[in-house]
């Protein structure tokens, strides 16, 4: 009976690995998931010493010693996990503790481990197992006789702890607020886990410390999946209504397009077969030529629409903004510099996103020229660029010292074809809003006035 529930309660850490890893879309989970399943296999392998009553022995030394590559390897996992955790800090933020975690140390670390996992198929490992009594005698349990170099494995083990305190460290300084919460309270609880755990490597308490470490690790771990689970699911539905609406108008017009293009084919190709008639006069002539031209028009606002429509189809991939960012400032430099613009711009971390890097940034080349536009008379010519994470989210701000939008323009700036300039489709900033969209975010003018106009850009940090 011990071992039908211990091996059950075995696939708990497994099962909950892989509900996170089918929210969270990163590689940071897929390490927590590869962790996850050592623990499993750990979990399993205490589980076949509470088989004697149903499995031979020299079966269970067997089990027992393969198995045992979950409890080696957990030291190295928890060790990728912080790895990966690294990939979410700022250059100068992980700086320092990448010469503490890196591909190098944690290749070391794993080759030492499979080096303990080979001696624990030898006598120095493991000897054989041995026959003791719970408290009060009614359990019957194995446990391992160490061999000579029984202690590698002991101390391998307690070195787990190194690997939770560093992971734990790296946690904190994660962007994503999810991966950053459930990565912070998974190391404390992992660490509290471990805390019982290692009294397995004491026979005296042998019986009840792998059940305890397993129950506390499990219920606690489940309350705070659901915890992460609920908040995740509030803020990413939101983003889901913004990609539906834009997938509902890309349906409705492309088919739209489709229609209006074969009937517009027929005018155009017959306007242009009747204005080569030499028995016209000159007046219908020049009907035919005005219908020529509104032709051509129509056929303009169609292939500006359908790029409009198109615009909203991404590709997403991890990124830094602060990259792309500076890749806009020095895509759009020759402008700033032609109409003496000063850009001011508070470069100070690196925030890995999850983004179409190139639509991204032609948004932000597309925004930096409206606002250089905007200040074409002003005397004051100042840009400036900020940025940061907010409730999961990344914010970018553009402030420009121009004459200011008018609050009646507010609720039409971004509807396509509308436009205030001269000259101009008046697809730009639709376009813009339509690719911010897509990423599940949006842009809102947060003030606009005669001094100037601040614009934000807001993206969840992952796409989902």
């Amino acid at each position: 009976m011990n071992f039908i529930l211990m091996a059950a309660m075995s696939l708990v850490p497994l099962f909950l690995g892989m509900s996170c890893k089918m929210l969270f879309k990163t590689k940071l989970t897929n390490a927590m998931v590869l962790f996850m399943f050592f623990m499993s296999v750990w979990q399993l392998d205490v589980s076949v010493l509470y088989s004697n009553d149903v499995i031979k022995t020299d079966s269970i030394l067997f089990l027992f010693q393969l198995l045992r590559i979950g409890s080696i390897m957990l030291p190295p996992a928890f060790l990728y996990v912080g790895y990966i955790s690294l990939k979410h800090l700022s250059k100068d933020e992980a700086k320092w503790m990448n010469l503490l975690i890196n591909k190098y140390t944690l290749s070391a670390y794993v080759l030492w481990s499979v080096f303990i996992y080979i001696i624990n198929w030898t006598d120095l490992g493991v000897l054989g197992l041995k026959s003791i009594q719970g408290i009060g005698n009614q359990v019957t349990v194995l446990y391992p006789i160490y061999g000579a170099w029984g202690s590698l494995f002991v101390n391998h083990i307690k070195l787990l702890v190194v690997s939770i305190l560093l992971t734990l460290v790296a946690s904190r300084k994660v962007t994503d607020k999810y991966v950053r919460n459930f990565l912070t309270l998974f190391s404390l609880t992992f660490l509290l886990t471990y805390m019982i755990g290692v009294l397995n490597l004491q026979a005296g308490t042998f019986i009840y410390s792998s059940q305890i470490a397993v129950m506390l690790f499990s219920i606690i771990i489940f309350f705070i999946f659901v915890h992460m689970s609920t908040r995740m699911i509030r803020d990413t539905s939101q983003i889901l209504k913004r990609k539906e609406k834009e997938e509902q108008i890309e349906i409705s017009t492309s088919g739209l397009i489709h229609e209006i293009n074969n009937p517009l084919t027929v005018v155009k190709g017959y306007s242009d077969l009747l204005s080569r008639n030499e028995e016209l006069d000159g007046s219908a002539k020049g009907m035919i030529n005005h219908i020529g031209i509104a032709g051509d028009h129509m056929n303009s606002i169609l292939t500006n629409y359908n790029h409009f429509i198109k615009s909203g189809k991404i590709q997403t991939e991890e990124a830094d903004i602060l990259d792309v960012l500076n890749e806009s400032i020095a895509l759009t430099s020759i402008r700033t510099k032609e109409k003496n613009v000063n850009i001011e711009f508070n470069s100070h971390k690196n925030i890995i996103v999850s983004i179409d890097r190139d639509k991204v940034r032609q948004v932000l080349i597309n925004l930096i020229n409206n606002s250089i536009d905007a200040m074409e008379k002003s005397a004051r010519k100042v840009l400036k660029i900020d940025y940061y994470t907010k409730n999961n989210e990344i914010h970018i701000l553009i402030t420009d010292t121009g004459s200011g939008i008018h609050p009646d323009e507010w609720d039409h700036i971004f509807t396509p074809f509308h436009t205030t300039k001269k000259t101009g489709m008046g697809l730009g900033l639709s376009i813009s809003q339509r690719i911010i969209n897509s990423h599940g975010g949006y842009i809102e003018i947060v003030n606009s006035t005669a001094e100037g106009t601040e614009l934000k850009v807001i993206m969840p940090l992952w796409s989902v």
